[in-house]
């Protein structure tokens, strides 16, 4: 085993524990935060509606669904190629702003720290927390559940799963990983075996034309408009990255760990979602996620009727792994949250108390303060949408969170769009041979394809919720800019060592 002196940068900073995670567990931190059952469930029929209410004149259209996350996982896998490349050569638990401040300088660095944040945040709260409360309200009743005091119960069920999760972090990321990947594990199995089971019971339905353009008419355009709200499908791929200091052997497990997680994803995620269109039918589609309670979670209703012979066992075995998915998705980005601004503490950008660790190498101030936003995140976002949709609490708690999971999207492709562009500086700046195709042409096409979708999210002029997402995403790039340009100019010297520190 090599040592942990063997790791030590050149200057003396702070530091995670050296040598905790092996590849596995780097695995399943990138796939723990994608949480494969909640996108299964949720992502696959939000983009289905979606096609189905802005492009209501193809009811059909949500047939092709495996073929549009399929375009999104090799656009995905592009935007990934720029972080394989790098955790090559940078290992730390700044992640992405590292890269991008070696590359573009410290101010695209601060930019990419501070979008990153923001959207890892934004998914704790949006796809963790508020996801998993919408999820549990929607299906509750529908299963003869009554949830008693409905309009204030989730207040403090919310407050209760994030202190949960954030002591679960502050434990040691080792322990939580440990059950994060078994976790993972069980529910990839899942995945895997039971829509291999439907598409066999299937078998006379089976098709290609979900992988075509077919039930949208042949208008390949509607397929790009939805890849672009799908590619959040596969985000995740990269949640190994702020872990890298603290994972062994960085610079091959790290990129190993990318190029496992899409494998992993992809074939989880696309054959479950062909599972699914093949098991509900060509003629139903128009009915595919636009329902109410259960009927808005079409695997819900597969798996409750799909399976003969085995009664409900399926059904509550898919409720607990999708429960559970929404947990190991918050441990996971509360863990990359909490790295990143260690991180950003460490090198003199933010408060120095907020790099301070215990014992087991855990930056608790970070925890905690990741602690204290979300919590006022979800209760302000709840409670603004519960008095915008009063009475309706099941669609305030599911639009609090589709407003979160829209807001952060453009914010996450942004720090794609650094990523990709530092790549090639960085070579060159380091003296290193380049390719044009690798490290140039790839990068952008996924950057092109990125800005694309930020200018689609604003073009079409979505309906409510999704719309207030679009315009709060756009503010708060402005705010990310402001606070860019005055940490710049005003306390420029705070910057001077953004992105030093790499094993």
């Amino acid at each position: 085993m090599i040592e942990e002196e063997a790791f030590r940068p050149e200057k003396e900073y702070k530091h995670l524990g050296y040598n905790q995670l092996s590849l596995r567990h780097a695995v399943s931190q990138a796939i723990g935060l994608n949480a494969p059952g909640g996108t299964i469930v949720l992502y696959v029929a939000g983009t289905a509606a979606l096609l189905t209410f802005t492009f209501s004149k193809y009811p059909d259209g949500a047939f092709s669904i495996p073929l549009i996350l399929l375009m999104a996982l090799i656009v995905y896998s592009m935007m990934s190629y720029s972080s394989y490349e790098f955790s090559k050569y940078l290992s730390s638990s700044g992640g992405y702003y590292t890269f991008v401040a070696n590359g573009l300088g410290r101010a695209a660095g601060l930019t990419t720290a501070l979008s990153y944040i923001s959207y890892q945040i934004l998914s704790f709260t949006g796809f963790g927390i508020l996801g998993f409360i919408g999820f549990a309200y929607a299906i509750l009743p529908s299963i003869g559940i009554t949830v008693p005091y409905v309009n204030i119960l989730w207040i403090p069920v919310t407050v209760a799963f994030i202190l949960f999760v954030s002591v679960l972090i502050y434990k040691g990321i080792k322990p939580s990983l440990k059950y994060v990947s078994y976790a993972i594990l069980i529910e990839v199995i899942f995945f895997i075996s039971s829509s291999i089971y439907l598409i066999g019971v299937n078998h006379a339905s089976l098709t290609i034309k979900p992988f075509t353009a077919i039930p949208v008419g042949g208008n390949f355009f509607i397929l790009l408009a939805m890849m672009v709200y799908a590619i959040g499908s596969f985000v995740g791929v990269g949640g190994s990255i702020p872990i890298a200091e603290e994972t062994r052997d960085p610079k091959k497990n790290v990129p190993r760990s990318i190029i496992a997680s899409i494998l992993i994803l992809g074939i989880t995620i696309i054959l479950a979602s062909y599972a699914e269109v093949i098991s509900w039918g060509y003629v139903n589609m128009s009915s595919f996620g636009t329902g109410a309670g259960i009927g808005a979670y079409p695997v819900l209703s597969i798996y409750k009727n799909g399976f003969a012979g085995l009664g409900v066992i399926p059904f509550v075995v898919l409720l607990i792994i999708v429960m559970n998915s929404f947990f190991t998705a918050t441990v996971s980005l509360g863990t990359n949250a909490s790295r990143v601004i260690f991180s950003l503490s460490r090198e003199g950008v933010i408060p120095e108390k907020l790099s301070r660790t215990n014992l087991k190498g855990v930056p608790v101030y970070a925890i905690i303060f990741i602690t204290v936003i979300s919590i006022a995140i979800v209760l302000s976002t709840g409670i603004a949408f519960e008095l915008l949709y009063p009475g309706k609490i099941i669609d305030a708690l599911l639009y609090s969170s589709v407003f979160l999971l829209v807001l952060e999207s453009p914010i996450s492709y942004i720090v794609h769009i650094l990523t990709n562009t530092s790549l090639h500086m960085y070579l060159k700046k380091k003296g290193m041979k380049t390719h044009v195709f690798r490290h140039i042409i790839i990068p952008g096409i996924s950057s092109i394809t990125l800005v694309g979708a930020i200018i689609a999210a604003v073009y079409f002029d979505l309906s409510a919720p999704y719309i207030y997402g679009v315009y709060g995403s756009l503010v708060w790039v402005v705010v990310i800019a402001i606070t860019v340009v005055v940490m710049y100019t005003k306390y420029r010297k705070n910057l001077d060592n953004l992105g030093d520190f790499s094993l």
